[in-house]
């Protein structure tokens, strides 16, 4: 994990810290488990099928206030093959099957239109762009923002169910 998120393309575009400090993967994964358990958030990462090996991380956070989110990082040797769009899917199933939530939002940087395309891929709909939206180790960014209610997100997929059966 260490290695992927070290990368400073992946790491500017997931706002990761970088360089990535010496045990922050450690710490990561207990503060992942901390907030499964306090049920603010649920995060899986990314395995190839075939060899098992870690190539990424998606989670739903659901904060007290706002709408509950999705952010996911994969690391860039396995960018542009599918593997987040294919997470992100997943993690709206589980968001609206298993969690019976309304709504889920996403965001990417403004210029990491890739991640946009994941978000399109996965259902989610454009809804604005935030002038100086985030803040990243001393840096402003523009926030594009996307998201998907559950209702939208099964509409949306009970028809690509009938016209791929035909």
């Amino acid at each position: 994990m260490t290695a992927l998120v070290s990368d400073p393309r992946v790491a500017i575009t997931a706002l990761i810290p970088h360089p990535y400090p010496p045990g922050a993967a450690r710490e990561w994964i207990a503060n992942s488990l901390q907030l499964w358990q306090d049920g603010k958030r649920a995060t899986f990462v990314m395995c190839l099928r075939e060899s098992g090996e870690l190539i990424g991380s998606i989670s739903i956070t659901c904060p007290e206030e706002g709408a509950p989110h999705a952010g996911y990082w994969t690391g860039l040797p396995y960018q542009g093959r599918g593997y987040a769009s294919e997470a992100l899917h997943e993690i709206l199933r589980y968001a609206f099957d298993d969690l019976s939530l309304d709504r889920v939002h996403a965001y990417h940087v403004a210029g990491n239109s890739a991640s946009g395309r994941v978000m399109q891929k996965a259902g989610m709909r454009f809804l604005e762009m935030v002038p100086q939206g985030f803040t990243h180790e001393g840096q402003v960014f523009d926030d594009v923002r996307y998201g998907v209610t559950a209702s939208e997100w099964r509409s949306a997929h009970q028809l690509q169910g009938s016209t791929s059966s035909r």
